[in-house]
């Protein structure tokens, strides 16, 4: 029994990585509050659990607040960048509406590619500010172009949240365990799986040789890691 609450057996790491999860989705959930801190808040969750999968571990609490104060700038503008073209997205579809059948269908297919490519970016765009410095403009196109050049990683972070939505919905029963489930760990237990993805998919714009050394934090990503998928993807300027 002495060896069971070890703090180094399984299971109390595995104890203590839950408990870390549903203080990271409490914090992540106060901090969405606001509407407008939705960028920043979840920027700061992957923040923390990219951290998390590579072991390099920190305070849960110190490394959300700052992760979210030191992207809070770009986060934000990104966000209601995103949240305006969402409106402008969703108006679209609800004025094809009022178009002539032969006319409707057509709209709508157009509407829909420009959905697909939207939930393409909104997917990448956040873990992408959490792990590299850029401006706005190239933090945008970059984080698109990469989870179009990964496509199958692209599938498999888009399939786990929407999976669980689906397992949420689909009756009463799930929908109440569902929702404690969202409360209180849902967020973070997204982002902590899909952290495993996204660092799999940065780590090809990552100088390998820096990886090897003590301080994984301090390096820069030249212009040909990410030219070798796409020439037209902008130099990723400097890693978190």
């Amino acid at each position: 029994m002495s060896g069971f609450f070890n703090m180094d057996s399984p299971v109390m790491r595995f104890l203590s990585r839950v408990c870390d999860l549903m203080i990271l989705n409490f914090m992540c959930l106060i901090c969405c509050i606001p509407i407008v801190t939705i960028g920043a808040s979840i920027t700061a969750l992957y923040s923390v659990t990219l951290k998390m999968v590579r072991g390099e571990e920190s305070y849960i609490f110190k490394g959300f607040l700052k992760a979210f104060k030191e992207n809070f700038k770009i986060s934000t503008i990104i966000w209601l960048i995103l949240a305006v073209l969402g409106l402008l997205i969703f108006a679209d579809y609800k004025a094809t509406q009022f178009l002539p059948d032969n006319m409707k269908n057509i709209f709508r297919i157009l509407v829909g590619v420009v959905i697909t490519f939207y939930l393409l970016l909104l997917t990448y765009v956040f873990p992408y500010v959490a792990r590299f410095e850029n401006n706005v403009k190239n933090t945008i196109k970059n984080a698109l172009l990469i989870s179009i050049l990964n496509l199958p990683h692209t599938i498999l972070v888009v399939c786990i949240p929407v999976g669980i939505v689906f397992i949420t919905m689909f009756n009463s029963t799930t929908l109440v365990y569902g929702s404690l489930f969202w409360f209180l760990i849902g967020l973070s237990f997204i982002a902590f799986c899909n952290s495993y993805i996204f660092r799999k998919v940065f780590a090809k714009y990552e100088p390998a040789e820096e990886e090897e050394q003590g301080n994984p934090d301090d390096y820069t990503v030249p212009e040909d890691e990410i030219s070798s998928d796409q020439e037209t993807i902008e130099q990723i300027q400097e890693k978190k």
